[in-house]
């Protein structure tokens, strides 16, 4: 869908899909692998997390499993656990490549467990954009003035953070952008598990945004892999319609 840009924003791209619990599923984990290797996903490791579930008053700790795939160059993953699927990658170029690689995750579990999966309770995508001003640019340049807050006239900014949550037929839509100085990061949740970020984002140093857009559906249900990818479909599209609508043109002949 669409050219990528030859200077795009874009630093990290997440998309995940909740399904019904599977308590089997390492039984299904070699299966899984060799087809994710023969798809060029040869790096596997698996970890054990800490799970706290707050019960009657107190809490509950467990351990569970969590698989990742990755690719040779580091910069695309599966993660897999019990009940989600996530790909992520930090080397996005287009959405028609972003959304194949999607459904050949979810394709091969789906393949790889007894009967396949029943339902899906929440699919999500999740677009980092790292607006970062060329030299001699200012970033009001860049983005509209409804963003940016007072980042422009506070004398020691710490950040600016500017949240907009809207709805459509394909589901919810959470907009966020961040203003602050100094080299760009994920958030924390987020870091641990994610590939390498590009050079080029963390080379800049100083003032700049990062417009974190997030789009979901906590629909239930039934499996049907059509059904998943053309609702992933809208949700992208809805990220690339509020995307449009913060930037500005001289952005927009910057990152082209």
């Amino acid at each position: 869908m669409g050219k990528k840009m030859s200077n795009a924003p874009v630093f990290f791209t997440l998309a995940q899909v909740r399904f019904n619990p599977l308590l089997k599923l390492n039984d299904c984990i070699p299966d899984i692998q060799e087809k994710l290797r023969v798809a060029h996903f040869p790096d596997f490791r698996q970890e054990n997390v800490q799970v706290v579930a707050f019960q009657n008053g107190g809490t509950n700790t467990t351990q569970q499993a969590r698989y990742v795939f990755g690719d040779i160059p580091g910069t695309s993953s599966f993660v897999l656990d019990n009940n989600s699927l996530a790909f992520q990658t930090t080397d996005y170029e287009t959405f028609t490549e972003f959304s194949e690689r999607v459904e050949l995750g979810i394709k091969t579990l789906n393949d790889s467990i007894p009967n396949g999966l029943d339902y899906v309770s929440r699919l999500g995508i999740r677009y980092f954009d790292a607006v970062q001003p060329q030299s001699g640019d200012a970033l009001s340049q860049y983005l509209v003035k409804e963003v940016m807050g007072l980042s422009e006239s506070v004398q020691q900014l710490t950040h600016s953070f500017s949240e907009t949550m809207s709805k459509s037929e394909h589901g919810t839509l959470i907009t966020r952008v961040i203003i602050r100085d100094g080299q760009l990061a994920l958030p924390a949740e987020l870091h641990s598990l994610a590939p390498q970020l590009d050079e080029k984002f963390l080379a800049h140093r100083g003032r700049h945004a990062i417009v974190d857009s997030d789009a979901f559906n906590d629909r239930r249900q039934a499996f049907d892999l059509s059904s998943i990818m053309t609702n992933l479909t809208g949700l992208h599209d809805d990220i690339k319609s509020s995307f449009k609508e913060l930037i500005t043109d001289h952005a927009l002949t910057v990152w082209e």
